[in-house]
């Protein structure tokens, strides 16, 4: 069947698969869910006390087929998590209900773990396979942290890794050994190397099918410093693997990929922190070119498995509607009420749902503008679907403009099995393609800003607008500047057969109104071709089609044998061509990425040598170029903060990325260090209220201060104001904050120098670099954690 409407699906879904797969390794379920196209959750934090198990069964099990029972479930957990010793099963469950879609095969134990520390209780869930004893999802979800020394880690990266594979070998015996992958791409695998706070290896592996990596089944596992697995995911959807034998060979895929390849020029936007903060005029594949090549049939399919006809896109003026929309002028922001009534007016939202939830927040990219979150459900809510998730609609609205951002009449998506038909409306008909068209222009007038001016409608050829199974029609919008379009910027609509509206969904990017003169592109398009080729290899290999929900549909997953293309990502994951400059720009930072090692060149001899080769090491301290580290380079307030952060956390700067952008410190947000500073801040290192001057050069007294702020011994700091280590420097009588001396000189992080203290003196990177591994070298010998 050849499919005129899956063109929808950007390239960019790969590096959002990858990232997902990064914080997936970092965060508990339920927080790395957040991001994922998939909804999961199953993870709390509570202050009750443990109860007896429940054991129940969903009616997608069978009790009677189990071969491997809950009592060796649970039994094995224990022994190869350690940490479960001690813990308290309070619920187990046959049957996999933690997301959605849910997993074809629903013979599952589900294990509901609670850990009690006084009076807090901190839950998670555990997966084992009730048929082979495969565990198929642990993660150990509590706080770890100890008071003791995390440097140097006992195991190193490659021991790890050793360890993980032994691992896998006890946890899922039905893999094999051999049949473990270990995908090296860029951002697949995390490794957090911090001086300060636990050590963790994260790994993920394709298992291979008839001897090439599958595009289903993976394997992640988390390994921490000392060689405890903390962490373990197994996915598999059971389906069926075709043969491996191809009927077209590799040189004629790499032929047609040749021929097929295009690129276009588009407003690119450079990510910092999940968010746009720099734009480029860049060439990129046009996202068809890279579909990959059924290995049996020699046809280009989509994501959905059905096959792509090459065809032009059109972009297509927007004429400008009778009914336009028109912002709020109003100060005030909107009640949930009205948020309400805005969305009733423009969507469709089944007779027997009745909001049902309502909630005020900040928006991810522009945190003053807040956002309604509105649901609306069943009476009671008793109408479930799947792996247990109600039949939900939602939007998302802007409380002051009054924008609708985004709609689904299924929050959750439906089952193929389990999708119904909505009634049609009192005197309604089914529209034509035409009248189709003609009322999709009008509702994106109504609901997008100057759509006339800013949006065109991709057309993709005839039928395009048609669902793949005839249920409505879908159309997609993007973004237009100054004549150009804009990358990861489109809209797509949804209708019902009555033109009723049914999806709303796109990307918002802010920023690129403000590009007010076009950069000149002088990479012409045959040249950005040829950089382009080379990069990409053509391999044979397995992938998955369909397994989503998108535009109020299903697609079956499947597993298919392709010829795909596989971009060179050893020198960061997905770059685009700047079509101004020539140079390849990498679009996205990652969880887990870091600045690629440079061998600094001006350091051996240094009397700082040692602890300079370890901060350059772990990321702290980045040579420039030419490897020069400057070390004698005097550093500024907001310098020493960043080495003090990236020592703690190397990823600081993404858990920022939330919060409310305002003045911390005197520090604005626009300034370079104002992520150190908020993460500095929260972590009560400086006052978020007092005045930083985060430029100047950074004294041996205000390091003095800083240490004894980032070791939590302000306390202490005013009992030893009057200490005789102050007073018997020779220049006592300049230094005004003596406690803070007095408690890092008997530390041994700073020392006298004959006699004087130098409170004035200014502090250079080799000294940082020295004071630093000096704290490192303290964890584990003070009352309290250090740095974490």
């Amino acid at each position: 069947m050849k499919s005129n409407n899956t063109h929808f699906v950007h390239q960019t879904a790969k590096t959002v698969l990858i990232t997902s797969v990064a914080i997936a390794l970092l965060l508990p379920p339920s927080l790395a869910a957040a991001d994922s196209t998939s909804v999961s959750s199953n993870t709390t934090v509570t202050q009750v006390s443990a109860q007896a198990p429940v054991t129940t069964t969903n009616s997608e099990a069978d009790l009677t087929k189990v071969k491997f029972t809950q009592e060796q479930a649970v039994a094995k957990l224990r022994e190869l998590f350690p940490a479960l010793k001690d813990a308290t099963v309070n619920n187990v469950q046959l049957g996999s209900n933690q997301s959605y879609p849910p997993p074809a095969n629903q013979m599952i134990w589900n294990i509901q773990w609670q850990i009690q520390e006084g009076n807090m209780g901190y839950g998670f869930s555990s997966e084992v396979d009730a048929i082979n004893g495969d565990i198929i999802s642990t993660y150990i979800s509590y706080p770890r942290e100890n008071n003791e020394s995390y440097y140097p880690p006992k195991v190193s990266q490659t021991q790890a890794l050793e360890i993980a594979k032994a691992f896998v070998a006890k946890a899922a015996a039905s893999v094999k050994s051999s049949d473990l992958h270990l995908n090296e791409d860029a951002g697949y695998n995390y490794f957090s190397n911090s001086l300060f706070g636990p050590v963790q290896y994260s790994y993920y592996f394709s298992v291979m099918k008839n001897g090439l990596p599958s595009g289903s089944d993976n394997i992640n596992i988390a390994v921490d410093g000392n060689g405890n697995v903390i962490q373990f995911s197994k996915s598999s959807q059971g389906l069926e693997y075709p043969s491996a034998q191809p009927k077209i060979t590799l040189e004629q895929a790499q032929k047609q990929f040749a021929e097929q390849f295009d690129v276009g020029l588009f407003y690119i936007p450079i990510y910092k922190n999940g968010k746009p903060n720099n734009w480029i005029l860049g060439w990129r594949p046009v996202d068809q070119s890279l579909y990959p090549i059924d290995a049996l049939t020699g046809k280009r399919i989509d994501y959905e498995g059905k096959e792509s006809v090459p065809t032009p896109v059109v972009y297509s003026d927007v004429a400008k509607g009778k009914d336009v929309f028109q912002a709020r002028t109003s100060t005030t922001e909107l009640t949930a009420k009205e948020a309400e009534q805005l969305v009733k007016k423009v969507a469709y939202i089944p007779a027997d749902r009745k909001l049902i939830s309502q909630s005020l927040r900040s928006d991810f990219q522009q945190t003053d503008r807040k956002i309604w979150q509105l649901s609306w459900g069943s009476s009671g809510n008793e109408r479930f679907f799947g792996a247990g998730f109600p039949e939900q609609s939602s939007a998302e609205i802007d409380a002051k403009t009054g924008e609708i951002l985004q709609y689904q009449i299924q929050t959750y998506g439906a089952t193929q099995d389990k999708k119904k038909e909505e009634p049609a409306p009192a005197g309604g008909k089914k529209l034509s393609e035409a009248e189709a068209k003609t009322k999709v222009l009008s509702i994106i007038n109504s609901l997008y800003p100057q759509a006339s001016q800013k949006l065109k409608l991709v057309e993709y050829g005839d039928n395009s607008s048609v669902t793949s199974d005839g249920s409505g029609f879908r159309y997609q919008f993007i973004r237009y500047h100054q004549g150009i379009p804009v990358s990861d910027s489109n809209l797509t609509v949804s209708l019902d057969l009555y033109g009723r509206l049914i999806s709303y969904m796109g990307n918002r990017i802010d920023g690129i109104d403000d590009i007010t003169v076009s950069p000149e592109a002088t990479i012409s398009k045959k040249e950005a071709l040829e950089s382009y080729k080379p990069k990409y290899q053509t391999k044979l290999s397995y992938t998955q089609v369909g397994g989503y929900y998108s535009y109020n549909s299903n697609a079956v997953p499947k597993v298919k044998l392709v010829y795909d293309t596989a971009f060179d990502e050893s020198n960061g994951m997905y770059q685009v061509l700047d079509a101004a400059t020539g140079k390849w720009v990498a679009v996205f930072d990652y969880l887990g990425q870091q600045d690629a090692q440079i061998s600094a060149t001006d350091i051996k001899g240094h009397a700082a040598e040692q602890p300079l080769s370890e901060l350059v090491k772990y990321h702290v301290i980045t040579p420039d170029a030419d490897g020069k580290v400057n070390p004698d380079q005097e550093i500024t307030v907001g310098d020493w903060l960043t080495y003090l952060a990236k020592a703690s956390n190397p990823n600081f700067s993404n858990y920022n990325s939330n919060n409310e952008r305002k003045t911390v410190a005197g520090v604005k947000p626009e300034n370079s260090y104002y992520d150190v500073v908020t993460y500095a801040a929260d972590r009560k290192w400086i006052n978020k209220d007092q005045s930083l001057q985060i430029d100047s050069k950074l004294t041996r007294e205000q390091l003095a201060v800083q240490l004894a702020n980032f070791l939590k011994y302000n306390k202490l700091t005013a009992y030893l104001d009057k200490d005789v280590t102050v007073s018997q420097f020779s220049d006592s009588a300049s230094i005004n904050n003596k406690g803070a001396v007095a408690l890092v000189v008997k530390l041994g992080l700073l020392k006298d120098d004959n006699g004087k203290f130098n409170p004035q003196q200014t502090v250079t990177k080799a000294q940082a670099a020295t004071v630093i591994m000096k704290l490192v070298e303290l964890q584990g010998k003070t009352d309290q954690l250090i740095g974490q």
